[in-house]
């Protein structure tokens, strides 16, 4: 039996939940049928042994202290509590429902007890004993948690019965895909849908993922932005989607991310050209390809890696749209960490870039190298006035941004100018052409747009790979901790992928090859330069 002083700070501690739970319930009202704060904290504390507050949970296996994170709940008892034996050892049915069996339990050992109640569940949680004092078995950790931290617990555990994801069956798994039906980039995604529906229907018509067929659903983007957000939430809702899988997110970066954190949907390989880093990570989020941050970061890393600049002046200069100032936000900021000095930083208005003053000025300021994040003729006419001039800088930018628009320079800029590149032509290996080309004989789509074409493709197959990898007991969590588990992934047709806990850009950084080499259109496999070492 339990003595008088552990019989009174257990009653101090479920006193404490229950005013800490009643406070935040007042606090912070949620809907029907969606997890509350609380039952969010203690859920991430149920899955992953983590603590909202940042704090580490520790656990005891006897004598041995170590972190709540390396055996979680859900490690033994499962994803929705349902319990499991493995080697020999049975974790019990951690359901609420169950756990308040009025005739109570008997388990295989032939201990015996009466049922649950939250003060019982705190003791067994933090001391390993039964509502009967019992010891429980030696495999059970002890947790040290806070009262706010146990509160959080009990309230997800309560909801372990009803907490299902959307858009998962037995036999089928529903996802989503953004894309524009009308505007400039229908005929691209009118072709990016085509890959989808193809390499989707080539699953199911192999017997699916465990018997779970691929259902693709394709909502419009609407008019960008907010809109594009809204929808995307409303379809989720309404066609109860489990995962949104590729698709256009262009304009709707930052909405749609924030509406991935608030409902915990994934979305996995949006093209876009701005990926959303988020402190801490967001972790529904799933990017392929680098964005124009990683490749301005990679920019530096390049140039800080070349002799002949380690004591060279830094400018970056950029237009005002938001993908320059991306850029050069992202390059500012590993040149900082690289400990470069950027002694010119100056941004100009969209189609007013003045060249012939811009050379003057980081002329007499000594600048050895440029970081020119604009679009069209810029490179050319900073080029050409440098020229005129009779100053030779280093200069680097955004190959995607150029465009077509390559300038045409002297023998004094030979090997200093470089442009960055988020994939190149080699990144298609023989396997992954071959694949992608039965794909499309095989469904009789036409193949056009076929950058786009080859993201859909990729986006497709790495979501396939990932809940290959899950298995047949399949949730977002363990959809996204399968994700996080990537590592130098090829999917034959872009840079290898690799994510992790802290890691959303599965390509993080960016070919740089000199205008010579591009002109020659050399693929520069060997010249992947990473955003973040």
């Amino acid at each position: 039996m339990m003595n008088r002083k552990l019989r009174a700070v257990v009653l101090v501690l479920a006193v404490a939940l229950s005013i800490v739970a009643s406070l935040r319930a007042q606090v912070n009202p949620q809907p029907p049928n969606k997890l509350t704060a609380n039952e969010r904290r203690g859920k991430e504390i149920y899955l992953r042994g983590v603590s909202a507050s940042g704090r580490e949970i520790m656990a005891m296996l006897g004598e041995i202290e170590v972190p709540a994170s390396t055996v979680p709940c859900a490690g033994c008892h499962g994803l929705r509590g349902e319990g499991k034996t493995e080697g020999g050892v049975t974790a019990g049915n951690l359901t609420w429902s169950n756990l308040l069996k009025p005739y109570g339990h008997t388990h295989p050992s032939g201990r015996k007890h009466g049922p649950f109640t939250e003060s019982g569940f705190i003791r067994a949680v933090v001391n390993g004993v039964d509502p009967e004092g019992n010891n429980l078995l030696v495999a059970m950790p002890h947790y040290k948690l806070t009262p706010e931290d146990m509160a959080d617990l009990i309230a997800y555990v309560k909801r372990l019965d009803t907490d299902l994801d959307p858009g998962l069956t037995d036999t089928t798994v529903t996802v989503g895909v953004i894309l524009p039906t009308s505007g400039a980039l229908a005929d691209t995604s009118a072709a990016m849908k085509d890959v989808f529906n193809a390499y989707f229907d080539d699953v199911n018509n192999r017997g699916g993922i465990f018997n779970r067929k691929i259902q693709a659903k394709f909502a419009d983007a609407g008019a960008g932005g907010a809109a594009t957000a809204g929808i995307a939430q409303a379809f989720a809702q309404k066609e109860q989607v489990f995962a949104f899988v590729g698709g256009l997110s262009a304009g709707a970066d930052a909405q749609l991310a924030a509406v991935a954190r608030s409902d915990e949907i994934p979305f996995i390989g949006p093209a876009t050209l701005l990926p959303q880093s988020e402190n801490p990570v967001n972790r529904y989020l799933f990017y392929l390809l680098p964005g124009v941050a990683e490749q301005g970061a990679s920019l530096v890393n390049f140039a800080a890696a070349q002799p002949d600049l380690q004591q060279a002046s830094l400018a970056i200069v950029y237009s005002d749209n938001p993908l320059s100032v991306a850029a050069a936000s992202a390059a500012e900021e590993r040149a900082k960490k690289l400990g470069r000095v950027v002694q010119v930083k100056q941004s100009f208005a969209s189609n007013s870039f003045d060249a012939k003053a811009l050379v003057q000025d980081l002329k007499s300021k000594n600048v050895g190298a440029v970081f020119l994040f604009g679009t069209g003729t810029e490179p050319s006419a900073l080029l050409s006035e440098a020229a005129t001039a009779g100053w030779a800088p280093n200069v680097f930018a955004l190959g995607i941004m150029a465009g077509k628009d390559l300038p045409t320079v002297g023998p004094e800029f030979k090997d200093k100018v470089y442009l960055a590149f988020p994939t190149v032509p080699s990144d298609i290996s023989n396997d992954g052409l071959n694949e992608f080309r039965a794909l499309q004989e095989k469904y009789k789509f036409a193949a056009r747009h076929t950058a786009s074409q080859l993201s859909a493709f990729a986006a497709a197959k790495v979501f396939v790979e990932a809940l290959t990898r899950a298995g047949k007991d399949l949730s977002r969590d363990k959809l996204i901790t399968t994700l996080e588990g990537f590592y130098e992934y090829e999917t034959g047709v872009t840079p290898h992928i690799t994510f992790g806990p802290n890691r959303r850009v599965g390509a993080a950084g960016a070919y740089v090859l000199s205008l010579e080499e591009v002109k020659q259109g050399v693929a520069g496999a060997n010249r992947w330069v990473k955003a973040y070492p």
